[in-house]
């Protein structure tokens, strides 16, 4: 039995990698795989030219949907559907408008791929294939990066005690050289928020993706809820998908730092335990602390006033709506 798939592309601002990335996914789509494309309010020039193009490129096969409905046996045969949020909603609740045509309509699977991905042959297919076993939850493939195809980006997260120390949630090294031993399938503790496919009912049950977020880490806490017991979330790390590692914020470096150091904090909080709480919340602030001490080293003294904000406006509940509505830095 063939299963339905929605796979929800967020792109803000990102014309020449949202583009590359629905040309991989073209080729896969079909009666099942809907491409649900949702700009989250970029610029009137940049969303203008993304929907010339696709009107260019697929004249027949998309629909630009103003609002989120169930669409109706007409436009079946279309393959790509355009949402424009009204303004930009962050990463998670982006998402979530994506999610919620993908479950109005009925589709079993939901695929999250961020815009500055490029899909393999076979990508869903090979995904999809887990879904088979009624344990599975959520799955993400091994990702590599796009400029250096041999090294790897993300393979499988691990939660551990990342929380009380502020460490990387990963028990290998950025830049790891891939190899033949790296294969095979195994339990994560969160999949990738940035290619993952979920399971629909899992998804509705547990809810979306938390508004509380407005950038990072909410795909971690989301897979905390969609997992249900021990191999319930799964790497397959035969799959591979190629990541262009765009930077969204590559000229923001503040508003970077402040939304990383505030959602983090924020991920304790929503998953942590009373340890990871206490040591957490404590060696962020002692964090900040050094780097007031260290002033003096410019790679230091630049996180000073974003962090100290990030850490003030968690403590005050300005989160994602906040972030919704101003752009600090």
């Amino acid at each position: 039995m063939k299963k339905s798939l929605a796979i929800v592309v967020l792109t803000w601002n990102d014309f020449k990698n949202t583009i590359k990335c629905i040309k991989s996914i073209y080729p896969q789509l079909n009666n099942n795989n809907k491409l649900i494309l949702v700009d989250n309010n970029s610029d009137d020039e940049i969303f203008n030219s993304t929907l010339q193009w696709i009107k260019n490129k697929y004249p027949k096969k998309y629909f630009y949907l103003k609002v989120v409905k169930k669409y109706q046996n007409s436009l079946r045969k279309k393959k790509i559907f355009i949402i424009r949020n009204k303004k930009n909603l962050g990463c998670g609740t982006g998402h979530n408008i994506g999610y919620k045509f993908a479950i109005k309509n009925n589709f079993e699977f939901i695929s999250r791929i961020d815009n500055d991905m490029i899909v393999t042959n076979g990508f869903f297919k090979k995904l999809l294939k887990h879904f088979e076993n009624t344990n599975i939850n959520g799955v993400s493939p091994k990702i590599m990066y796009a400029k250096k195809p041999k090294k790897i980006w993300w393979m499988g997260t691990t939660i551990g005690n990342s929380l009380k120390f502020q460490t990387q949630m990963r028990t290998y090294p950025y830049n790891l050289e891939d190899s033949k031993l790296i294969k095979g399938i195994v339990n994560t503790d969160a999949v990738a928020g940035c290619a993952s496919i979920m399971r629909s009912s899992r998804l509705k049950k547990v809810g979306l993706s938390d508004s509380e977020f407005f950038y990072g880490p909410e795909d971690v806490e989301l897979s905390r809820r969609l997992f249900k017991n021990s191999g319930s979330l799964i790497v397959d790390r035969d799959v591979k998908i190629y990541h262009s590692v765009t930077q969204s914020f590559i000229n923001y470096s503040k508003r970077k730092t402040y939304y990383e150091y505030k959602y983090r904090l924020l991920l304790i909080k929503k998953i942590g335990n009373f340890y990871d709480k206490f040591f957490g919340y404590s060696i962020s602030i002692i964090k900040f602390i050094l780097y007031c001490t260290l002033f003096f080293i410019k790679k230091h003294n630049y996180k000073i006033v974003p962090v100290y904000f990030a850490i003030l406006h968690f403590f005050s509940n300005k989160l994602g709506s906040f972030d919704r509505d101003n752009k600090i830095f």
